[in-house]
């Protein structure tokens, strides 16, 4: 996640309960192009195969869920203590 991405979404979680869940509503609806699900669901496949294929000859590497869990953790924390004490 990008450094604006993240402040974004630090504020999204001050807002409250109703606001957050409109504004998700809005960005999920936001995301696609008009695809059909089996042309969203052949490009997923295809990217999971790049995607392993670059894992397998080293030219990328994989992050330990455990690393990314704490981070999600972290930013949702932080998040809350902002918004407790803005």
């Amino acid at each position: 996640m990008s450094d604006e991405a993240r402040r974004i979404f630090e504020a999204a979680m001050r807002l409250p309960d109703g606001e957050r869940a409109a504004l998700a509503s809005v960005l999920k609806d936001s995301v696609g192009d008009g695809s059909s699900f089996e042309e969203i669901e052949a490009a997923w496949i295809a990217e999971a195969e790049r995607r392993r294929e670059d894992l397998r000859a080293g030219r990328t590497s994989s992050v330990p869920w455990q690393d990314v869990r704490r981070e999600i953790f972290d930013m949702v924390q932080r998040a809350r203590e902002q918004r407790a004490t803005g």
